[in-house]
């Protein structure tokens, strides 16, 4: 078994997951790895789902070794024959059969949003242009309500068929630099657009449609028509995967946008 370690940007993508009439990262991985095996490989099994537009800096996948090929070399395969927007950043091989998710103990994800007046044509697939000034410190206030155990049934996007909706936030956080707000979390798992929604709520808070002091209720109400606000999934970045629980507990989050477009 392949175990790979990629990077993608998301706008050309309907998210991660094989949609039969729709392009995506594991339908696009799946047939490169069948022409360089010149067999038919099942789908290769990720880490997580993403939504269309969303990106990765990290992301694991496993793949069947149906041909014994060295690590190094099915990673230049792969690059030279994957779009230039799926990366594969390291190879190795294991033993058995497993699914990608078993090897991610945790996940930060980053939400960019641009600041500037005028958003950069560079970035613009890469972030969500706010055309009005947000005040950060209220955002920041809101953002430590969100903190901890929930249900947060009111944060989820329609469509999901999960068994639970209590989620627990390990740590979040904000900051500014350069004209960009990075909007960070870190947990085991979240609900589907759960990040963008949160986030949405966050810009809400920072244009004075809702006070800090109403996250509590907006939780506890559980009620999505109540936060209707959704960030767009380009501004989405999944930033990190833990290997282990104590990594993601001990983790800071970086202030910088290295290994970021812009």
């Amino acid at each position: 078994m392949y175990l790979l370690n990629i990077s993608f940007n998301g706008r050309n993508y309907h998210g991660w997951q094989y949609q039969e009439n729709a392009v995506s990262v594991q339908g696009v991985l799946k047939k490169t790895v069948s022409d360089i095996f010149k067999l038919e490989c099942p789908y290769p099994s990720g880490c997580s789902r993403t939504d269309t537009g969303v990106h990765a800096l990290e992301f694991i996948v496993t793949v069947p070794e149906l041909r014994n090929i060295p690590p190094d070399s099915f990673r230049l395969g792969l690059n030279s024959f994957l779009p230039e927007d799926i990366r594969v950043n390291s190879v190795k091989i294991i033993e058995g059969f497993s699914d990608g998710r078993e090897f991610v103990f945790g996940k930060h994800y980053r939400y960019m949003i641009c600041l500037k007046k005028t958003a950069s044509p560079w970035a613009f697939d890469m972030s969500w242009h706010s055309g009005y000034p947000l005040d950060v410190e209220k955002m920041k206030q809101a953002l430590a309500h969100f903190n901890g155990t929930h249900d947060f049934a009111g944060f989820m996007g329609t469509g999901s068929d999960v068994k639970t909706t209590v989620r627990t936030i390990r740590q979040s956080g904000i900051f500014v630099k350069d004209g960009y707000m990075a909007i960070d979390f870190t947990g085991e798992g979240f609900l589907k657009q759960q990040i963008r929604i949160i986030c949405g709520t966050l810009v809400s808070v920072g244009r004075g449609r809702l006070s800090p002091g109403d996250i509590p209720a907006l939780i506890e109400a559980k009620d999505r028509s109540l936060v209707p606000h959704t960030l767009p999934g380009k501004g989405l970045f999944l930033y990190k995967v833990f290997s282990s629980t104590e990594e993601m507990l001990n983790y800071k989050f970086p202030e910088t946008f290295e290994g970021m477009i812009w």
